[in-house]
């Protein structure tokens, strides 16, 4: 039988989970302290070793590993618990292998050969890695963030761990700025201006990086969105992931993390004062035309943050556009948009 132009494609790349994060790949996750890293971190941990799928995308199942030098292991345990409780799967029957507080450093050989015994042993599928400035080695060999050879020492160490059929992902600190930027000016951004530290970290050790945010907590609900940044292969999957903590109640019970729609999301503040300027007439008639709200009354905010808060007012239908950069409110917004986005508007 005569060969055909699929006979000469090559195969499709392996994956951990499938279109989003790549077997044999170093991949980093980043935000500020009390983003949720950890917590993602044990999510992906219970769906990897129970082969379930992540926010409805496929696993890759596996023994897992976890290296923690920041959070006890009791906290990690309760994270993992719970999330086995959401799943109705039984954690003693889970390959998660907890590591916490043992001592890893970077560039220290005799905790790399103990590394490396335990990863044999193990052969696990999925290694997370929590986090790189907790990692760093003090002393004489003392690496900081902004180390010139902390990336070539990163790279090195998880060379050695990586494989084929095994993916390391390393939590790492983004800079403090990024909390209070909107998530879709963050979206834009690339990895390295992110990560907190030397642009070798990211060079050297982040083949695929996945970028927190934080939308809301408690007492709202704890939201917040992972935006994908591919550096070495394409992923299919990375679009902006909403996301949604559901539990049973604040802190305690079952918990999962699910998938939701941005039409859910709370409203930004740039979008909150747009509206009110929208809602109050200035005796000639709303503030719809981006010269009027740039002029002045938006001074404290910046034209793009203001335009930031007009194309959400209009991707939510809470407002129209009637002609070139001139707007109004819609008067059916009542029935358009979203009920609680609305409430979130009308809030003080």
């Amino acid at each position: 039988m005569p060969k055909t132009v699929a006979d000469f494609l090559p195969e499709p790349p392996p994956w951990l989970i499938e279109d989003w994060f790549p077997l044999g790949h170093k991949g980093m996750d980043t935000a500020p302290e009390g983003s949720f890293k950890t917590m993602i971190g044990c999510w992906y941990a219970v769906c990897i070793a129970a082969g379930l799928p992540i926010f409805g995308m496929p696993t890759y199942q596996g023994d897992v590993m976890m290296l923690d030098e920041e959070t006890p292991k009791a906290s990690l345990e309760y994270h993992i618990d719970r999330f086995c409780q959401g799943l109705n799967v039984r954690r003693k029957n889970l390959p998660i292998h907890v590591h916490s507080m043992e001592g890893f450093r970077f560039e220290r050989m005799s905790k790399m050969k103990d590394l490396l015994r335990l990863v044999h042993a193990i052969d696990p599928v999925f290694i997370r890695m929590d986090s790189l400035i907790a990692m760093l080695p003090a002393g004489r060999q003392r690496l900081s963030e902004n180390s010139d050879n902390l990336g070539e020492t990163i790279r090195d160490t998880l060379n050695e761990i990586v494989s084929p059929e095994r993916s390391v992902l390393l939590a790492a600190h983004s800079k403090k700025a990024i909390a209070s930027l909107p998530f879709n000016e963050i979206s834009q951004m690339e990895m390295q201006s992110i990560v907190r530290g030397h642009g070798t970290i990211v060079g050297e050790g982040c083949d695929t990086g996945y970028i927190v945010k934080k939308i809301s907590e408690y007492p709202e609900p704890t939201r917040f969105c992972i935006i994908t940044r591919a550096r070495r292969q394409a992923i299919p999957g990375g679009t902006i992931k909403y996301i949604e903590l559901k539990e049973q109640s604040y802190g305690r019970g079952w918990a999962r993390l699910e998938l939701i729609s941005p039409r859910s999301l709370p409203p930004s503040p740039h979008a909150k004062e747009m509206y009110k300027l929208f809602k109050v007439p200035d005796g000639k008639g709303n503030y719809n035309h981006s010269s009027q709200w740039i002029k002045g009354k938006c001074a404290f905010h910046t034209a793009k943050e203001c335009k930031m808060g007009v194309q959400e007012l209009l991707d939510r239908h809470v407002i129209l556009e009637t002609g070139p950069q001139n707007y109004e409110l819609n008067q059916r917004r009542g029935s358009q948009s979203d009920p609680d986005y609305l409430k979130g508007l009308e809030k003080k």
